[in-house]
């Protein structure tokens, strides 16, 4: 989860790593820290580092005041070791010789720091990446005593080719995940990179004169738009070409099947984003502008091929079971989906997937589908692996090309949504749901039904959305309003995951309590709880929905407990609340794109009037790449 970059080129790496954090910092804003190869101090290392967010620590520790052409960065998730200076990125060997950054966790890290703590290395940190700087010391120092030197004597300088040798074989002591970049001041024409089951991609400046390593692309898409995603077992080794004066070559070698490898060109992609999209465009937080892009960003995603669409909807139909897995707010797109594909009754069952491995059931004719934004989420890609591993068939929905999902997937789609960066997850909810609506349509023509309807209905959800957020400034002034510490979301049906989704929204930006259920579950327990500190937003269906007055029954058993409710919903619905949010008035399998932006709206606007950081909610990162 957390953000890594290197560099290594013509330019001053300190700036290009400030800017690559700064990209990367909805990764993990804990601490943040970068690492540099000073020529001005004999090619010493120079860490500067500390708690807090990328612009304060760069400020700070003025990560800007020496040039180099060579350096890693990182921004920090919290996993091992609390959020303190000596836990933050990056970390070093004992002669602070070799520097890493690390995103991952080694599940080993006890085990090998226990061994070379007995052999006289010294710890600064609590971190479980530290051992790595110090692995590849001692493997370093075996070489020195092999060859008949003293164990300590690295004084005496190796050559490059034993030192990646040692780093080799420093990896293979090494059990987990990881994504590490690492760099060495006796060589600082060299960078390295090695990733397993963490995200790394690298790309690939003008004329070879320039190379970026990076958890994602956001880290150096200012710079270039070339990059080619790592396989689990690959280390890259970047190096000074000697023949052509400042260019640089790279070799690609895969630990696990100890091997070159060949023919690389093929995978390398050239993306369509636009760093633009990692710019606010004068709106007060990214999250706000990304909502406010979900109309334009629908349209994208009507535009994905018809193709793809159509082969997994065949996928869909050729197999008995299908599962969708996902984890947070891709798993509530998938809910909605189960409601869309028992229309046409298709059995779809949506799946917590750090769960599936427990309870999914699989065999030939089971497709496993899993949805998720970064493609790196690691519960999901587990659980596509192990799909696999059984002879299921398997999909994905992904916003991000060339990840880890993309290549463990028989059938992939992209959902076209663009650069998301808040934390929170709206636009990319949308698209996902676009796509999945799609489908719908698709498997009900495979399955010989009338989907007309559905078909016109798409064409107008980009209206629909706009309709909604239009009325954001309505929204804002209700959710001022809003002075409980406790909040229900509910409704009934296709909604109900719009009300999980909402509740999640509401509780990871205000760091309020807020919790999504039936409406119909309110009476078997939950409704004890209703008091003046616990209002309830409530989802109330379109007027032709067969589930309207259920839900509003339920509505009217929250006001007798005296519970306040503000309700979402079409304005012409015969209800009396303390105040409505309203929504276009839309067939029922449409309505959930006009119940999530407004959902989305009112959580912004309450983090807003609570002062909190938006983007940037504590504890959280955008992209979960840990166990």
């Amino acid at each position: 989860m957390c953000g890594i970059i290197g560099y290594i080129g013509f330019r001053n790496a300190s700036e290009i790593l400030l800017e690559g954090l700064k990209r990367l910092e909805y990764r993990g804003y804990d601490s943040c820290g970068i690492g540099i190869i000073n020529p001005a101090d004999s090619n010493n290392i120079l860490v500067k580092k500390d708690i807090g967010k990328v612009k304060e620590v760069s400020e700070s520790e003025n990560f800007e005041e020496f040039c180099a052409n060579t350096g890693i960065g990182h921004s920090r998730w919290a996993t091992h070791g609390g959020i303190t200076k000596e836990n933050s990125h990056p970390h070093t060997d004992c002669k602070n010789e070799i520097c890493v950054v690390h995103n991952g966790i080694i599940s080993n890290y006890k085990d090998l720091k226990s061994k070379l703590i007995k052999k006289d290395h010294i710890f600064k940190s609590e971190t479980d990446t530290e051992v790595i700087p110090h692995l590849i010391e001692e493997e370093l120092k075996e070489l020195k005593r092999l060859t008949g030197l003293k164990k300590d004597a690295l004084d005496n300088i190796y050559s490059k080719e034993e030192y990646i040798n040692c780093v080799k074989k420093a990896f293979e002591k090494i059990e987990g995940t990881y994504a590490v970049v690492i760099i060495n001041k006796n060589f600082p024409d060299t960078l390295i990179g090695i990733r397993n089951e963490s995200p790394m991609v690298v790309g690939f400046g003008k004329d070879d004169l320039e190379y970026f390593i990076g958890s994602d692309v956001s880290a150096f898409l200012k710079y270039t738009n070339q990059a080619l995603p790592l396989e689990d077992g690959d280390m890259i080794i970047v190096n000074k070409n000697n023949t052509e004066h400042n260019c640089y070559n790279f070799e690609i070698f895969n630990l696990k099947n100890n091997c070159v490898k060949t023919d690389i060109s093929k995978n390398i992609l050239n993306l369509d984003w636009d760093i633009e999209n990692a710019e606010k465009k004068g709106y007060e937080h990214f999250m706000l502008k990304e909502i406010m892009e979900e109309p334009e960003i629908i349209k994208n995603s009507m535009k994905i091929s018809q193709e793809e669409i159509q082969k997994l909807s065949n996928l869909i139909d050729d197999c008995d079971k299908i599962y969708i897995i996902a984890m947070g707010t891709s798993l509530h797109a998938g809910m909605i989906a189960e409601y869309w594909f028992s229309k046409l009754g298709k059995l779809v069952i949506p799946c917590d997937s750090s769960e599936f491995l427990i309870k999914g059931i699989i065999d030939e004719k089971t497709l496993v589908v899993g949805i998720t934004q970064s493609g790196e989420t690691y519960d999901t890609i587990k659980a596509i692996k192990y799909a696999k591993s059984k002879g299921a068939k398997t999909a994905s929905l992904v916003n991000v090309i060339g990840s880890t999902a993309t290549r463990e997937s028989d059938v992939t789609i992209m959902i076209g949504s663009g650069l998301e960066i808040s934390v929170c997850a709206t636009k990319t909810f949308m698209s996902q749901l676009v796509i999945l609506y799609r489908l719908f349509i698709e498997y009900g023509k495979l399955a010989n039904k009338d989907m007309g309807i559905y078909e016109q209905e798409l064409q107008k959800i980009p209206e629909y959305i706009s309709k909604t957020i239009e009325n954001k400034e309505v929204i804002k002034r209700i959710s001022e309003n809003l002075t409980a510490s406790n909040y229900l979301f509910i409704s009934k049906g296709i909604n109900l995951a719009n009300a999980y989704e909402g509740a999640l929204k509401f509780k990871e930006i205000t760091y309020l309590h807020a919790e999504g259920m039936s409406s119909g579950f309110l009476k078997h327990g939950t409704i004890s709880l209703i008091d003046e500190n616990m209002d309830t937003l409530a989802l109330i269906p379109p007027t032709k929905s067969p589930l309207l007055n259920s839900v509003l029954a339920n509505v009217e058993e929250i006001k007798a407990r005296g519970g306040k409710v503000i309700a979402v919903g079409p304005k012409k619905v015969d209800i009396e609340t303390d105040t409505l949010i309203e929504v276009p008035d839309l067939i029922e399998e449409v309505s959930p794109f006009v119940y999530a932006p407004a959902c989305q709206l009112l959580a912004y606007y309450k983090a807003l009037a609570m002062g909190r950081d938006v983007d940037k909610p504590r504890g959280l990162a955008k992209s979960v790449t840990v166990e």
